[in-house]
């Protein structure tokens, strides 16, 4: 199955504005291949973070060390730590702007039995169901800060199944305080594999 995942999504997928890109990142699929094998998971759940009029994005403020990544090229990860524990974006739009979409959840697909190792658990629900559970799953941290999704190479997106807008659930983000009321979470309706359930309609 590994096969069907191989082709990376391009840069003018990502070299848009970050709400295009967190609606159509779901569906599609992240992918990590090293010596033990293929770790794959469909995307179910993202948040976008704004370059512009939005308090609640690390890019707020300005370029910094920390969040130099979501500066750079469309395509790129943008890894940072929170409490401990590792977030995965990717960055949108283009170089300079400072924009990006945070990967809450997924589901399982392959890999399954290194995921269970990982994360220390058989419940296929808690592998991949939360942004720092997500990067446990897929062994990611700060080294991956930069990596170029697009290349194709170690950790990359592939496009999955689309998800038709009908099935697309809008809400405020998680865990911020800054903007907390924009509809800026996207969800699979009724995935099971939701970090949390999506209580809004459709579309928002």
């Amino acid at each position: 199955m590994a096969e069907k995942y191989a082709e990376p999504l391009a840069v003018s997928f990502y070299a848009r504005d970050p709400v295009s890109v967190a609606r159509d990142l779901l569906g599609t699929v992240l992918v990590r291949r090293d010596r033990v094998g293929v770790r794959a998971a469909r995307i179910v759940e993202v948040e976008a973070y704004l370059a512009n009029n939005d308090p609640a994005s690390h890019s707020h403020r300005g370029l910094t060390r920390r969040n130099a990544s979501m500066f750079e090229q469309a395509g790129l990860a943008y890894v940072y730590t929170i409490h401990a524990k590792f977030c995965l974006n990717v960055v949108t739009e283009s170089q300079g702007v400072g924009s990006a979409v945070l990967i809450r959840a997924a589901q399982p697909l392959e890999g399954v039995a290194r995921m269970e190792m990982l994360r220390n658990t058989t419940h296929e629900r808690q592998l991949c169901s939360g942004p720092a559970k997500l990067c446990g799953a897929f062994e990611l941290d700060l080294a991956w800060d930069g990596w170029d999704l697009t290349r194709g190479e170690r950790l990359w997106i592939a496009a999955g199944q689309s998800v038709e807008a009908a099935n697309i659930v809008a809400s405020p983000r998680i865990g911020i305080r800054q903007n907390a009321e924009a509809p800026l979470r996207f969800c699979v309706r009724d995935s099971r594999f939701l970090s949390r359930r999506a209580t809004r309609r459709p579309n928002g």
